[in-house]
């Protein structure tokens, strides 16, 4: 993780914020618990002046400053206080009870709102690391397999069509 925070900060020095939030976008998605990498990204964010962008990033974090919080504002309201339209925006895919005490709240606030508006609350399975893993070698048998059993069936119908001749043959000169 150092030598992604060393790209990163190489990036934003060289002007490259475009490669910067990717990169943190990708350390999000492979540990959605860590808080401060959603604020590193909604300061990058905020310093480019996408102010909706920074407050979506910025909204399970504890407002340390009022840009912070009027940033929120903003992107609460650009989806109209939602909590369902928030709640499928941010896609939280991590352990909630790994958060802090006001994620925590902020989430069931969220939650709370979508249930009441619409009856639902959007659920994201958690991080794929433990899935992708697992799933991941079952893949890789049955693509295997499948390889195998294509191979077998090459290699078996060539056989099988010489055979058919050879007993064509054998009854017509037989």
């Amino acid at each position: 993780m150092e030598n992604n925070f060393y790209k990163i900060k190489k990036d934003l020095e060289e002007g490259r914020k475009k490669k910067a939030c990717e990169r943190l976008r990708n350390l999000i998605n492979h540990s959605p618990d860590d808080l401060s990498l959603r604020e590193k990204l909604g300061q990058i964010y905020f310093d480019a002046g996408f102010l909706d962008e920074a407050g979506k990033f910025w909204i399970l974090c504890q407002p340390e400053n009022k840009e912070m919080e009027n940033a929120v504002e903003i992107y609460k309201g650009s989806l109209s206080y939602s909590g369902n339209a928030i709640l499928k925006d941010i896609i939280f895919r991590g352990d909630k009870n790994k958060l802090n005490e006001y994620a925590r709240s902020v989430l069931k606030d969220l939650e709370k709102d979508s249930l009441k508006k619409t009856n639902y609350i959007p659920k994201y399975k958690e991080k794929y690391k433990q899935g992708l893993i697992d799933s991941g070698n079952e893949q890789n048998f049955l693509n295997k397999a499948g390889v195998f059993l294509l191979i077998g069936m090459v290699i078996l119908l060539p056989v099988l069509g010489l055979i058919k001749l050879f007993e064509f043959f054998a009854s017509l000169f037989g």
